[in-house]
């Protein structure tokens, strides 16, 4: 889940950045006879998107961080109430597989 999210931000910066590359050709038709204005911005927008990736990293480590520490938790649950984690695992089962009985019925 954490990583789907990731990638869809991954996507979503990629997508701005095609745009925003779009937006610097449109300007620069725009501002024909004023190249420096089209330096400036093509400046200021590589300056944003430095600061947008640094972001998405910071978020990438935090996910991962998190990811990690649920994992751990789960992972702790497990080894102190084996009994628990293991009808908590079949109710879970028998959910999912009450579900899809429920679809392939339809």
């Amino acid at each position: 889940m954490l990583g789907s999210e990731f990638g869809r931000f991954q996507h979503e910066f990629d997508d701005l950045r095609t745009r925003l590359g779009r937006l610097a050709g449109e300007a620069a038709r725009d501002f024909g006879d004023g190249p420096q204005k089209l330096t400036e911005l093509r400046g200021a927008l590589d300056g944003r998107l430095a600061v947008i990736e640094r972001e998405l990293d910071a978020l990438s480590r935090d996910l991962r961080l998190q990811g990690g520490a649920v994992t751990g938790r789960i992972g702790q649950s497990v080894r102190e109430k084996p009994l628990a984690a293991l009808a908590v695992a079949a109710g879970l089962g028998f959910v999912a597989a009450h579900l899809f009985r429920r679809r392939r019925a339809r």
